[in-house]
C-alpha cells in the first residue's frame, strides 16, 4: 500500500507535474481572478474595516450584490488569503498591558523550526495566561518579533523568561522586552481614543 508521500510521489512521476493541494489550487485561481474585473480586493477591503456586517451591507458598499460577494468571500477563505476573523482589543481598557519582544537568532535549523512552530500551535503563551498578538519571523537586526499581552509585568517576565529558557541554544544575544506605552493602530484599525496620545506631552 502507498503512504500518502509515495502517493503524491507517483503522482508527480506519472503526470510531469507537481502534486497540488486544495489550497494551492484555491491560492492560484484566487491569484488569476483579481486580474479582471470585480476582485477579492475590494471585499478584503470591506473586511478590514468590519468583518461582522452582512454580506448585503458589504455588497451594498461594493456596488456588487450578495451572492457574488459571498462568492468572493469563499475564495478569499479557502485560498487562505484570509486566515480568520477576530477582535482587535485594548488592553488598556481591560487592565492589561502589551509588550514586544525582539530576538535574534542564529541560522534557522529543522530543529529550531519546529520549536517555534510547536510553541505556537500548542498555544504555550496561553498556558502562561498570555495572549500572543503576533509574531513575525524578520530580515533584518533582529530574527523574531513577538507582539503580546499580559496582566502586569510579573506575568510578561514570566514569559520572557519562559522564551530565554527553551530558545537558549538558539539566541545570539539577550532578547529585549519593549513595554507598549500606547497604540495607535492595532490590525488596521486607528484607536478611537487617538486624541489621547497628547497625554505623553511632558
Amino acid at each position: 500500500m502507498l503512504d500518502g508521500g509515495t502517493v503524491r510521489d507517483a503522482i508527480k512521476i506519472n503526470s510531469g507535474k507537481s502534486f497540488d493541494t486544495r489550497r494551492d489550487i484555491m491560492q492560484r485561481k484566487y491569484k488569476e481572478s483579481i486580474t479582471t474585473g470585480f476582485s477579492g480586493q475590494r471585499i478584503l477591503n470591506e473586511l478590514l474595516k468590519d468583518p461582522t456586517r452582512s454580506l448585503e451591507e458589504i455588497a451594498r458598499s461594493c456596488g456588487s450584490y450578495r451572492q457574488k460577494v459571498w462568492r468572493e468571500k469563499k475564495k478569499l477563505e479557502q485560498s487562505g488569503a484570509v486566515w480568520g476573523y477576530t477582535a482587535v482589543v485594548d488592553e488598556n481598557a481591560i487592565d492589561w498591558k502589551s509588550f514586544i519582544l525582539l530576538i535574534k537568532l542564529k541560522p534557522m535549523t529543522d530543529e529550531q523550526a519546529d520549536l517555534l512552530i510547536r510553541r505556537h500551535v500548542s498555544n504555550a503563551p496561553g498556558d502562561l495566561d498570555i495572549r500572543l498578538i503576533d509574531t513575525y519571523y524578520l530580515n533584518g537586526t533582529y530574527d523574531l518579533l513577538v507582539i503580546f499581552a499580559a496582566r502586569d509585568w510579573v506575568t510578561a517576565r514570566k514569559y520572557f523568561d519562559s522564551i530565554r529558557l527553551e530558545y537558549d541554544r538558539y539566541l545570539e544575544g539577550r532578547p529585549e522586552i519593549i513595554d507598549v506605552a500606547f497604540s495607535m493602530i492595532r490590525w488596521g484599525k486607528v484607536n478611537p481614543d487617538i486624541m489621547r496620545l497628547k497625554d505623553f506631552i511632558p
